[in-house]
């Protein structure tokens, strides 16, 4: 299963705190600050990442697709699905939503490709 993008899914943080409901999903908010992306890796937990504030763009790994997302836009990134957030040039704010409530160390713990039997 590849990425799934919702270009302008929402527009305000009450629709995402619907969706969050909706899905029955633990909300956090998590911010990226300037870096030139990400090594490609996978998550344990599905998660629902939803574009507060700013710009970058995802790989999914799997298509070699790079897609761009903004402010407005949800991604939903499947359990052990190979991706990698791209280039941050101020900042990102998200809210991520994940299925179950995990401990600080385990929450987006990024795993490396090797590591998911690919």
């Amino acid at each position: 299963m590849n990425l799934k993008f919702y270009k302008a899914f929402f527009n305000s943080t009450a629709m995402v705190l619907d969706d969050v409901k909706k899905n029955e999903t633990w909300p956090t908010t998590f911010v990226s600050g300037p870096s030139e992306g990400l090594h490609v890796h996978w998550h344990e937990d599905e998660v629902h990442a939803y574009i507060m504030e700013g710009e970058t763009d995802f790989l999914d790994a799997k298509s070699g697709i790079r897609t761009k997302v903004k402010t407005g836009d949800k991604i939903v990134v499947p359990a052990k699905v190979l991706h990698a957030e791209g280039a941050v040039l101020d900042r990102v704010v998200y809210i991520l939503a994940i299925p179950r409530p995990v401990l600080p160390e385990e929450f987006l713990a990024m795993h490396n490709p090797d590591e998911i039997g690919h």
